[in-house]
């Protein structure tokens, strides 16, 4: 009787034993669980801010690829102009001296500038503009040590005429060339090179519009002498672009295609080449 006592009570104490511990797998397999599930939840949320912070930067790095803007030239605006507009029609010699240190400033600025992508083909321009500024530059900085007003005068004349053929080397000569370049610029050296064949599709039919826009925008007075040339290259640059759509839209093989792209490209570049 004993014995079988012995026996319930072991097989109750084993029973209530198992039942403790299947109950604490439970809790256990529960409680990790949740930790692996805020885990997954925190590099899942981790991820997807980095995937959208690298988009983001992507973005904004192309936006600033094919802003053709160097503020460093346009600010130094604020300094040439009181040197032209005033200093040089009065005769104000004084007020040439006192400019020195702003357009010693200014010009170092300038130099130290670097170019965004979308002015990549103006590089070799650009340099030589700086170099002839530089010229003027020291020009205006000897007239003003040694006191001598005539060479103020042709100094800052000098000094004045190379600044505007810097703006006039990275600004485009119209708004609608400018967002033509834009769009060309980003199929070019993005979507064509990278193969991205949805965003590619889309700028060539943006591209179609600009090229049209363009054939009828009207050009600035400096640049008018240069109409009849532009009417032509304009045309040109629209039948090239023209094509360029019809060889998307009917799916040609990607080979036609890149040739396509580099005849609006090679046309683009002499359209812009008539204001060099």
């Amino acid at each position: 009787m004993e014995v079988k006592l012995n026996i319930i009570n072991f097989q109750q104490h084993v029973i209530s034993k198992l039942t403790i511990s299947f109950s604490n797998f439970g809790y256990i397999q529960s409680h990790f669980s949740g930790r692996v599930m805020k885990r997954l939840l925190l590099l899942f949320f981790v991820l997807l801010i980095c995937s959208f912070n690298n988009s983001f930067s992507q973005n904004e790095d192309h936006s600033l690829e094919i802003n053709s803007s160097v503020p460093e030239l346009f600010n130094f605006h604020e300094v040439v102009y009181p040197l032209w507009h005033t200093a040089y029609p009065n005769k104000d010699y004084a007020l040439f001296k006192q400019l020195l240190p702003d357009v010693n400033a200014g010009v170092e600025k300038i130099y130290a500038a670097k170019l965004p992508g979308i002015l990549r083909d103006k590089e070799k321009e650009w340099n030589g503009g700086l170099d002839k500024l530089r010229a003027s530059v020291a020009d205006y900085n000897k007239a003003c040590e040694e006191n001598n007003e005539a060479g103020m005068l042709t100094a800052a004349e000098e000094l004045h005429s190379n600044f505007e053929m810097l703006v006039r080397i990275v600004k485009p000569v119209t708004k609608e060339v400018d967002e033509f370049h834009k769009v060309l610029y980003m199929i070019y050296h993005h979507y064509g090179p990278n193969k991205n064949t949805e965003e590619l599709s889309k700028a060539i039919d943006d591209l179609y519009l600009r090229a049209d826009e363009l054939k009828n925008c009207v050009l600035p007075k400096w640049a008018t002498e240069k109409k009849e040339e532009f009417t032509k290259a304009a045309d040109e640059l629209y039948n090239s672009t023209k094509e360029l759509k019809e060889l998307k839209d009917s799916k040609s093989e990607e080979k036609l295609l890149n040739a396509g792209i580099d005849k609006v490209h090679t046309s683009f570049q002499k359209l812009e080449a008539l204001f060099d």
